[in-house]
């Protein structure tokens, strides 16, 4: 097992639309940059209510866990379900607690790591939806900079401090300063 970092966060639950495929880890590698090819080649204009130019890829419908089939989607955030092109079909990505995982480095390269990194983590995770968040940060420039979400069981909470938070405590009696950690 390794030391996977991430971070606690809450997402709402977000509608996407796109191009699906029903796969398994074992045809993953030929059915998932298939669908990813076909998506780039103008299917992402025909979305015409989506919420940014973000390119989202959710793994959701497990049967079980990573190791059983699941569904792949590639697409964008929509603003409702109401214009879903031919050929796309819309899925729910669930609201929840999720650990979010920062991805940088060489594409793919960095994505085939983080995703056996987190395979072979302890990491609780509840499979309901997982996915990889491309923004505008996703350039070489940014040494292409992505982030995973993992759904995470109910029950586990967000992080409470950023990490730019002085968490020590004050240990003077005599402080009357509200703004001290008490």
């Amino acid at each position: 097992m390794n030391d996977l970092e991430y971070e606690i966060v809450k997402k709402e639950k977000q509608l996407i639309v796109g191009l699906a495929v029903r796969t398994d880890n074992e045809r993953a590698m030929k059915d998932i940059p298939e669908v990813c090819a076909k998506f780039q080649e103008g299917w992402q204009e025909k979305i015409t209510n989506c919420v940014n130019d973000d390119i989202v890829c959710a793994y959701l419908e497990y049967d079980e866990d990573f190791n059983k089939p699941y569904t792949y989607i590639i697409g964008c955030i929509v603003k409702n379900a109401d214009k879903i092109p031919a050929g796309m079909v819309c899925k729910e990505l669930a609201g929840g607690t999720y650990a979010k995982v920062e991805v940088f480095g060489e594409y793919p390269e960095s994505l085939l790591a983080a995703w056996e990194d987190i395979w072979d983590s302890d990491i609780d995770r509840s499979y309901t939806t997982d996915f990889e968040l491309y923004d505008q940060h996703f350039t070489d420039e940014n040494d292409y900079y992505f982030n995973i979400y993992l759904s995470m069981p109910e029950g586990v909470e967000p992080d409470e401090l950023d990490e730019d938070e002085d968490d020590e405590v004050c240990e003077d009696e005599s402080c009357d300063d509200e703004s001290c950690g008490e």
